[in-house]
Formats: C-alpha cells, structure tokens, sequence
C-alpha cells in the first residue's frame, strides 16, 4: 500500500501544529499537488483565518478543477474543514453553522475541535480522511485501468478487427 500524503493548511495561529501533536516544519499556504487529502483549519475565535480557510478551499478546488455541485463521492479529494480552539468558546467569532455551511457548501467533512484538549478526537479526524484518501486513491487506479483497458481493446479491434477486401 502506498503511503497517504495529508496536506494541513490554514492561517498563522489557526493550530496547524496543535493539530499535528507539536510537530512545527513549515507548512505551505496553498494547495499542493502531492497531496491525497487536505485539512483546512481555521480558528474560531478568529474571523481572518475562518475567510482565509474559506479561500484556501477555493483554491484547492480551483487547482483541482472541481466542482461544487451534487454530494461528495469517492472521485472527489478527501477535505476536512476544522474550526480549532473549540476551547476558547467565550471568544468566538466564528458559529459552527457557519464552518458546515462553508464545508456544505465546499462538499468536505466538516469538524470543530480543541486540540489542546482532545487529542482522540484528533486521531479520529485523521483516522477518517485516511480512510477516505484510500478509497479515492482505489477508485482512480480502477478508473484508469479500466480506461486503459477499454483504450487498447478499441486499439486492437481498430487495427484487426475490420476485414479488409482483398484485390
């Protein structure tokens, strides 16, 4: 099995490294294209980071020339929005109906979480976009495969498969 490669975008300060358990490297702002899935984290006491995972989402889209139409299936790139800080509730700025209608809207899981304080529930999200990552990643290998097989049985009725009158 091939390894799954998770992207996690956001703003600075939204708890990208919280939600990586501490790790700290440098995380690029836009989409990446080696990625399998994407994470856009956003903070909930901060309405900036919550309009910047808004547009981090367009551009994924955009890049990966989605559309927004109909509900999420296998052919579409695994993304969760998640609204972080969920700890900090007295200083929100951001509603949880706000972060699923933008998820809604983006067709993406949508969580909220504090990942200060719960770290299973973290394991859980990752757990999921893993899975889903897989099951994507299986129906593009199948996708191509059949295609590719459809191609070269065209391929060779073309070339063998009309008679041609002889003179």
């Amino acid at each position: 099995m091939n390894d799954i490669k998770l992207a996690v975008l956001g703003s600075e300060g939204a708890g990208k490294s919280a939600v990586l358990s501490g790790e700290s490297r440098c995380i690029r702002e836009e989409p990446v294209e080696w990625a399998d899935g994407f994470i856009v984290v956003y903070n909930i006491s901060d309405r900036t980071s919550f309009l910047n995972a808004q547009n981090i989402l367009c551009q994924i889209k955009d890049a990966r020339g989605e559309s927004y139409k109909g509900e999420m299936d296998k052919m579409e790139i695994p993304i969760c929005l998640v609204g972080n800080k969920q700890d900090l509730c007295h200083a929100r700025q951001v509603f949880e109906e706000e972060g699923r209608a933008l998820a809604q809207e983006h067709r993406c899981h949508f969580q909220e979480v504090s990942a200060a304080e719960d770290y299973l529930e973290i394991s859980n999200l990752f757990t999921k976009l893993i899975r889903h990552a897989m099951e994507h990643l299986k129906y593009r290998a199948d996708r191509r495969r059949y295609s590719g097989s459809k191609s070269m049985a065209k391929l060779i009725n073309n070339v063998f498969g009309k008679r041609r009158k002889s003179v």
